[in-house]
């Protein structure tokens, strides 16, 4: 179902603040009560980037806080929007439209929900991550990220175990860790206590060493890279597991109107294009990279 464009809001929001981390990585943070109050993990925002910029930027949701009406975004520096987006201060205003988009829907308490981000994808997948573990449905998931620049945000050793990971790879989110989320990291930058690899190897790792009635229960989300996407893709339909992607594409509109964001989806009728700012950008896997022996 596409999403409802009357619950879009747009609004001014002030920044809070912005920190810089490695590699032009930024975290930002705005008081805007009305995103706060009804964004979910998987949806974004479409941010206005200045008068010089005609076309506002798609950013994911990192997390909200309902209480303060704050929400924060992780992006890196690529073109000139978001490169004026780093310069905004504490106390600049910026317009932004949103939540946007049909974002995760995990509601099933059975289900072992299992996060895979990478890079810039990070955001949805650790918000659904942090957002399932303070619901009141007991959720547990597992978290495994992967980047090759210096993940931006505090890291420390785990003192969760997480079975079938070597016990050299124990770097992990300090919000994680805080939340008693497992969660661990790999990357092909050698990072201290990362996996040296691919973040898709981390998780295949963890899933062969569960026992076979967990593994039924495992659903993956993921958002990344596509050559992530399509790795993640293929190790769920390995393991006969659920899985669901949110996809990122440059974007002119945000309300289905351009359909300058389409991407092909496989369906049982055929092949469709699908907008991924208003039927996405979370699709069922098997639909965006359809198992070749079907």
């Amino acid at each position: 179902m596409s999403e409802d464009i009357t619950t879009v809001f747009e609004e001014t929001a002030t920044v809070i603040s912005q920190k810089e981390y490695t590699d032009q990585q930024f975290v930002l943070t705005l008081k805007a009560p009305k995103s706060a109050s009804k964004v979910k993990p998987g949806e974004f925002a479409f941010i206005d980037c200045g008068e010089n910029h005609l076309l506002r930027r798609p950013l994911s949701y990192l997390r909200n806080n309902a209480t303060e009406h704050t929400v924060e975004f992780m992006y890196k520096i690529i073109g000139s929007g978001l490169e004026a987006l780093s310069k905004l201060k504490t106390g600049d205003q910026v317009n932004l439209m949103g939540p946007i988009g049909n974002g995760f829907n995990h509601s099933n308490p059975n289900k072992i929900p299992v996060m895979i981000g990478g890079g810039i994808g990070i955001p949805p997948v650790l918000f659904l991550a942090e957002y399932l573990k303070r619901s009141k449905n007991n959720h547990q998931p597992i978290a495994f990220f992967g980047s090759e620049l210096p993940f931006p945000f505090h890291l420390s050793r785990s003192k969760i175990d997480v079975a079938g990971i070597d016990i050299e790879t124990n770097a992990t989110i300090d919000s994680m860790e805080n939340l008693n989320i497992p969660c661990r990291l790999a990357s092909l930058s050698n990072f201290e206590g990362c996996h040296k690899g691919y973040v898709t190897e981390l998780a295949d790792q963890w899933i062969q060493s569960i026992k076979e009635e967990d593994k039924e229960k495992i659903i993956i989300y993921a958002c990344g890279p596509e050559l992530m996407l399509e790795a993640t893709s293929k190790l769920a339909q390995s393991h006969h597991v659920d899985c669901k992607l949110s996809l990122e594409e440059y974007m002119a509109c945000a309300i289905g109107g351009c359909a300058g964001c389409t991407v092909k989806v496989h369906t049982p009728e055929g092949e469709a294009m699908k907008r991924v700012c208003v039927d996405g950008p979370v699709f069922d896997a098997k639909n965006i990279f359809p198992n070749e022996s079907d």
